[in-house]
């Protein structure tokens, strides 16, 4: 299939329960595949696909629906719902650990992780977390995941191997969405806040001793961070204000500001081409963001509200 040609990206559209494929080198939608549709049966309330994990050989795609309560398995080659399963109340986030054979759900209205058998699709067990779970980061060892308790202002830690919760750390703010540098040893934290005039936060932690290196504060509402393999520069979305925020590393300091489509949420970047893609809740697009001239040089429409995005 052309279509999941390497460079290629998936995107999950929220409100119409759709999977966009999009080829970047024609900078088009090439294919939607309707999650209503591809199924045994067609359920009868919308899904609200929220974050997508694509498998290692580039042939299941894990999708978590925050309105349906399930994670649904999806054989992009055939294009079909493999298994869906029901883990908890609005799950948020998936990852994928290959190396114990396990998939992980934040449910975010059940302040718990759903581990899942990865072959079987079967539940394992429940992790309780502190209260709202959302994003999910896992080392580049895939020994440790970490979970940002937005309510609980904490995040939980998790030992892959035992599927136990291994410690929990407090942290300044309210942990929304994580992710970890090109490096695997910092973790970046995104916190969420919507009071009136406070600026948006995000907290770099090493993960080795989990100690604060740094906090941002910059713009209004971040959601979505990315980092370059030399952990020079951060690239941030801001909902609020529509831009992407170009921050240096090492200077310490705001080098720019990007005007983007409305909404921003998703963002990932392509480390071999210095591209960026975010995700526009709003405007139904995802922009394409030249790392080297700092500017948007294309638009490409997809879904309803596309929020996660994933690079084939």
């Amino acid at each position: 299939m052309n279509y999941l040609s390497q460079g290629n990206l998936i995107v999950s559209n929220f409100s119409d329960d759709s999977i966009s494929i999009v080829d970047v080198t024609i900078g088009k939608e090439v294919r939607r595949i309707s999650l209503k549709t591809i199924g045994k049966f067609i359920p009868s309330q919308p899904l609200g696909p929220h974050h997508i994990a694509l498998d290692s050989n580039l042939k299941y795609l894990y999708v978590v629906n925050s309105f349906d309560n399930s994670l649904s398995k999806i054989d992009l080659i055939k294009e079909e719902i493999i298994n869906t399963v029901m883990v908890g109340s609005c799950p948020s986030q998936v990852i994928l650990c290959k190396k114990y054979g396990c998939i992980y759900v934040a449910n975010s209205d059940s302040n718990s992780i759903t581990v899942l058998d990865l072959n079987e699709l079967s539940i394992q067990l429940q992790i309780p977390t502190d209260e709202m779970p959302h994003g999910m980061a896992m080392t580049k060892d895939q020994e440790r995941i970490f979970v940002a308790n937005r309510e609980e202002k904490t995040l939980t830690e998790i030992c892959t191997s035992l599927n136990e919760k291994k410690e929990t750390h407090r942290v300044a703010c309210n942990p929304w969405h994580l992710r970890l540098s090109g490096d695997g040893d910092l973790l970046f934290v995104v916190n969420y806040s919507h009071q009136e005039g406070e600026q948006g936060k995000v907290e770099i932690y090493d993960i080795h001793g989990m100690e604060l290196v740094d906090e941002i504060t910059l713009g209004k509402m971040p959601v979505e961070v990315a980092s370059d393999w030399g952990n020079e520069h951060l690239y941030v979305t801001d909902s609020d204000l529509d831009q992407l925020y170009v921050y240096s590393l090492k200077e310490k300091r705001l080098l720019k500001s990007i005007k983007l489509n409305k909404m921003p949420h998703g963002i990932e970047i392509d480390y071999n081409k210095n591209l960026l893609f975010v995700s526009s809740i709003q405007n139904n697009v995802i922009d394409i963001v030249s790392c080297r001239s700092k500017r948007v040089i294309r638009s490409i429409e997809v879904g309803k509200e596309p929020t996660s995005v994933v690079i084939i």
